[in-house]
């Protein structure tokens, strides 16, 4: 019986030290949140603020950085547009001396990881030559892009019935002229949602090219965190940063993307 007793009182020890340090991690009510403590939580936001921004014109490394990304996100796609539409007419001749060559460089850039790509550029290829790290960042990156949206203008201009360009010929247009008025617009309003897909992944890769020294959104965030040793702050700043950029740019093609969609313009009364 004694013995019985003694492990009821532990056990009712026991759960009372439970409570109380339950009670003592419970979070406060909001009514209970002291003034002083959300003041100070202000505070602390303002400071950071000010040490990874104001202080020493830290915004400049920002800004300096958000030019850099957005330059080589924006001329890597153009110019991988221009050279995923040659690789696409190479791709799809009938000609084997045209077509072998386009397929291996598509299945070598697909199947190569874009900073091994992007350091063999600087450091092997332009190894000798006195080059801008940044075209070397745009080259690199339009090569990666040109290798993927070649395939996707391919499966864009191939998923059109044939007919069509018979038709346009039959017609009298010259093949070019029936491409560029008939398939192409086409081909465009097709491809223009995995067309979107890749070019903002293009946008968040642009993030590597500080290992060629490139001083982009990224590498201004880890100077910026190098001397003032808050990672936090400069980390959201920064991807806070990348969503604005590819939520502009994606506005940007999702309003082409509706201007070349037939239906959109009967919608808005456009003939």
């Amino acid at each position: 019986m004694k013995k019985k007793l003694c492990q009821l009182a532990a056990a009712g020890l026991l759960l009372i030290a439970a409570i109380s340090v339950a009670q003592e991690r419970a979070p406060l009510p909001l009514a209970a949140v002291e003034p002083g403590a959300l003041f100070s939580w202000f505070r602390g936001i303002a400071d950071s603020f000010h040490s990874n921004i104001i202080l020493e014109n830290r915004y400049l490394l920002i800004w300096d950085g958000l030019k850099t990304t957005v330059i080589i996100s924006v001329f890597s796609t153009l110019f991988g547009t221009v050279l995923g539409g040659a690789l696409c007419f190479m791709r799809m001749s009938q000609r084997r001396l045209v077509n072998l060559p386009a397929s291996l460089y598509i299945a070598i850039l697909r199947g190569t990881p874009v900073l091994v790509l992007l350091m063999l550029i600087f450091y092997v290829v332009f190894a000798s030559i006195n080059i801008d790290p940044v075209l070397v960042a745009i080259i690199a990156f339009g090569m990666n892009f040109g290798a993927y949206s070649a395939e996707i203008f391919r499966s864009g201009i191939q998923g059109i019935d044939k007919g069509q360009m018979e038709a346009g010929i039959a017609l009298g247009f010259p093949r070019i002229s029936a491409f560029i008025h008939i398939i192409l617009p086409q081909t465009i309003n097709r491809i223009l949602p995995v067309f979107k897909g890749e070019f903002i992944s293009l946008v968040k890769m642009t993030s590597i090219v500080g290992y060629i020294a490139v001083q982009d959104l990224t590498k201004a965030s880890d100077i910026i965190r190098s001397r003032t040793f808050d990672a936090f702050f400069p980390l959201v700043m920064i991807a806070i940063l990348y969503f604005l950029i590819s939520w502009v740019l994606l506005q940007s093609l999702e309003y082409l993307e509706r201007v070349t969609d037939p239906k959109y313009g009967r919608k808005t009364g456009r003939s």
